[in-house]
């Protein structure tokens, strides 16, 4: 009797981990909603790429449906086409929730591609809470959507005419020829992507770009509170956990469910994780009353803790502004998001620093930056990289600082303002001089500021150095219609007529609905008696904009030259009409 006595019953490891099931699910295949979000979501990315090949194609094709448009038509009455892409994803929220954020939106396909690459390198990514960073997002939504609004009625504006535009009338036309008009260059849009889409995953969690940056995400959680779709307690639930466990948005769905019997957190994507993970099929989709028909406390459902003290809340405050000011727009190219995004990793980072000042242990996953009131390998390297990542921060708040004085200084500057024109000189070629890049706007306004000087005093130093920066922008991007138009003035001023005009007819072929250009090239042509095409280009000028009045004088002038005498009185009176220095001419 003295043998081994078998054990009776489950194993303690498998009593620890077997989870009920419903006697009608015993045997159910797991639904695999993800590897079908994957799919979409890789299927975004095939039909970006299947429009660039059709523009490259065809030569034209329908304009990027670009969300942030919505600007353009709620300030400038602009229908574009990532307005009504928009629309049609708010109309689609309101009814089934945020799905189009779950299973539609490129930057959150970034995100977890991050979080599953850090799975597979067994990093976790812990989400991290913060009081102050859960307003950006809806600060962000009401700085590009609604101050617009506020600012148009203090300035006592009308509102504007909702129409539509056509390709030859600019950036916001339906269908457009070329496709990268509005779009950031390919290395901006990478950092961007690196930024919104991986690099803020690692330091903050998943999908924290979405909870802490993205205004559109602010956009959709209002009207998730409205909308009748969604998650629900579908039948036995054991109160495991395990919903919330999958949740990659940090929705604590198993509490919600006891306490509601739906998710009413407008955080829920509607990615189906928690049905998918849930082992008694207790976790549905499916609809019901939203949260904004249910009480004051299913608003916002149940949150954890934060992880910052509210002396760390306000240093990540001043960090956030610090950011925003510095990197928005610095060399005329880093875009909002990705500043709304950068501010948040480098408000967490500083954090970090001063925890490692005033705690014994401090880890940056899966680093320990500290233990024992010693700083490690990691945490030597995370200080030496922030130093260097502070001198960088600093030369771009110079370099930010001269751009906006600069910018500023010659937009407020008059023609005969010569202080001023000095003062936005004086700023850009600061920029210039230290710059890491040299954009194209900088060099178009320096053009621009030398010449307005130069005219203010007659200076010829002036009038070199505008050429020399105008051919030097007309290299950067040599499809710039507004950049040519200003080389053939200078060149025509400098008596370049050969020059001058080459410039103006390549102008006039990149935009030939811009009434100055076929205006200067028309008179570049009369000057050659070249008076059927000057004429032409008259017409033209005088066609789309009827209120130019150096077009009006100029036909008259060609008309007369052709005994066309009473067509040429009318342009005369015309041009008397909106400009008296003509007025005065005539009488004399």
């Amino acid at each position: 009797m003295g043998g081994s006595r078998k054990k009776i019953g489950p194993s303690p490891r498998t009593a620890a981990t077997a989870l009920p099931l419903h006697p009608s699910q015993r045997g159910a295949a797991r639904p695999r909603y993800a590897r079908w979000r994957a799919a979409t979501l890789c299927g975004v990315y095939v039909l970006m790429g299947l429009h660039i090949a059709h523009w490259k194609i065809a030569g034209k094709t329908l304009a990027p449906l670009e969300l942030n448009e919505v600007m353009y038509t709620l300030e400038l009455g602009i229908v574009t086409a990532g307005f009504i892409f928009m629309a049609v994803a708010c109309l689609a929220t309101l009814i089934f929730g945020r799905f189009f954020c779950g299973w539609g939106c490129h930057i959150l396909a970034l995100q977890d591609l991050c979080s599953w690459l850090l799975k597979k390198m067994r990093i976790r990514a812990r989400p991290i809470r913060s009081r102050l960073l859960l307003l950006v997002p809806p600060l962000a939504m009401f700085y590009m959507f609604m101050w617009p609004q506020v600012t148009r009625v203090l300035d006592d504006r009308p509102m504007p005419t909702a129409h539509v535009r056509s390709d030859e009338q600019g950036w916001a036309s339906f269908q457009t020829t070329n496709f990268w008009r509005n779009l950031p260059g390919p290395g901006i849009a990478l950092l961007t992507f690196g930024v919104c889409g991986f690099g803020i995953v690692y330091v903050l969690g998943s999908r924290s770009f979405c909870a802490y940056g993205c205004p559109y995400g602010a956009v959709f959680r209002g009207l998730d509170r409205l909308s009748p779709g969604r998650i629900l307690a579908g039948g036995d639930c054991s109160n495991c956990g395990v919903c919330t466990a999958a949740c990659p948005s940090g929705v604590i769905v198993h509490e919600e469910l006891m306490r509601y019997g739906t998710v009413v957190n407008s955080a829920c994507v509607r990615d189906l994780e928690c049905v998918a993970a849930c082992p008694n099929q207790a976790v549905k989709f499916g609809w019901t009353r939203p949260p904004l028909l249910r009480s004051w406390r299913a608003w916002h459902g149940i949150r954890k803790a934060f992880d910052y003290s509210l002396r760390e809340e306000a240093l990540l405050a001043l960090v956030w502004i610090a950011t925003l000011l510095t990197f928005r727009g610095l060399y005329d190219a880093v875009p909002f998001l990705m500043t709304l995004g950068l501010g948040a990793m480098l408000g967490h980072c500083v954090v970090v620093l001063l925890r490692l000042v005033t705690r014994n242990a401090v880890r940056l996953h899966p680093f320990w930056l500290k233990l024992d009131r010693r700083l490690s390998r990691s945490g030597a390297a995370f200080v030496a990289l922030s130093a260097g990542f502070a001198v960088f921060w600093c030369h771009s708040a110079a370099i930010r600082y001269h751009e906006f004085f600069g910018y500023g200084a010659a937009t407020r500057a008059s023609t005969t303002d010569r202080a001023a024109w000095t003062a936005a000189i004086d700023h850009l070629e600061f920029c210039r001089r230290w710059g890491l890049v040299t954009p194209f706007r900088l060099t178009s306004e320096l053009a621009h500021a030398y010449a307005a000087r130069g005219e203010a005093r007659g200076a010829q130093n002036d009038i070199r150095g505008a050429l020399a920066d105008l051919r030097e922008a007309v290299v950067l991007q040599p499809g710039a219609a507004g950049v040519r138009y200003n080389l053939g003035v200078m060149l025509g001023a400098a008596g370049q007529e050969d020059a001058a005009l080459a410039q103006y007819q390549i102008a006039a072929q990149l935009d030939p609905r811009d009434a100055d250009i076929q205006n200067n090239l028309g008179f570049m042509l009369a000057r050659r008696q070249d008076w059927p095409a000057a004429e032409k280009c008259f017409r033209a000028a005088v066609a789309l904009n009827p209120e130019h009045a150096d077009a009006h004088f100029n036909l008259a002038r060609v008309l007369a030259g052709t005994n066309r005498m009473a067509e040429a009185s009318t342009h005369f009176a015309a041009a008397a009409r909106l400009n008296p220095q003509y007025a005065d001419l005539l009488r004399e």
